[in-house]
């Protein structure tokens, strides 16, 4: 692994999709015949995992925690639950068209996502994407104004958010599909199935951001510098 340079988002892995993912990318290499689709499904579903868990349900539960009463997250919790188990359903579909030869180019796309976090001495592993600086320079202002006060307008925040994601889609969706070069029927099928998760997701942050109490903002940017790194924040 390589080590992150400012700025960045990064996601901590389980520590088994870089395992399953290099032993996938070893037999590929060394020409085997035998089907990876499954195991290469496997742990991209366990990524996917990572990802949402860390992203947007474990900011859920502790806004339930802290705020019992609160029905709000409760529901965005179970309508999350309800986008990752989608997810999974059109990745089952999907894995039939994961061939070894495209395996192959993809595994060690996703391998050079994976790097070290501030030279952390750890068995951990991050799913890092740079992210551009005009864009990092947005996010940074806008969590500093809301945190400070001097901004009111939770939607932008929101707004960011969703740049924020559509960033990360580019290295983790959008070049991995390009990268196998599907036939038109599955290429176009997949667009809208992206299409479709990615309208119901935004969607429903748009609408969660219209009920939350501005009080209860502090936990989400907290939750947000967990993975947002740049030089005013490295850890």
């Amino acid at each position: 692994m390589t080590t992150a340079t400012f700025p960045y988002i990064c996601l901590e892995m389980d520590p088994l999709v870089g395992s399953k993912t290099r032993e996938i990318n070893q037999a590929l290499k060394v020409g085997t015949k035998q089907s990876q689709s499954h195991a290469a499904a496997e742990a991209l579903s366990l990524a996917i995992e990572s990802i949402v868990e860390g992203v947007v349900q474990s900011l859920f539960q502790d806004l339930s925690s802290a705020y019992p009463d609160n029905k709000l997250y409760r529901v965005a919790l179970k309508v999350s639950k309800e986008i990752h188990g989608k997810i999974l359903t059109y990745l089952e579909w999907l894995t039939k068209f994961l061939s070894n030869e495209r395996l192959g180019v993809v595994t060690s796309w996703y391998l050079s996502l994976f790097q070290a976090v501030n030279n952390q001495a750890t068995a951990r592993e991050f799913l890092v994407v740079q992210l551009k600086p005009e864009l990092a320079g947005k996010a940074r202002r806008t969590i500093d104004d809301l945190r400070s006060g001097k901004s009111k307008d939770l939607d932008a925040g929101v707004e960011m958010l969703i740049e924020i994601v559509d960033e990360l889609l580019e290295p983790f969706v959008y070049e991995p599909k390009r990268l196998m070069k599907f036939n038109l029927v599955v290429s176009k099928t997949l667009d809208g199935i992206i299409y479709m998760i990615k309208s119901l997701s935004y969607r429903e942050l748009r609408t969660f951001a219209k009920h939350l109490p501005p009080d209860h903002l502090p936990i989400i940017l907290t939750h947000l510098e967990k993975n947002f790194r740049d030089s005013s924040h490295p850890v």
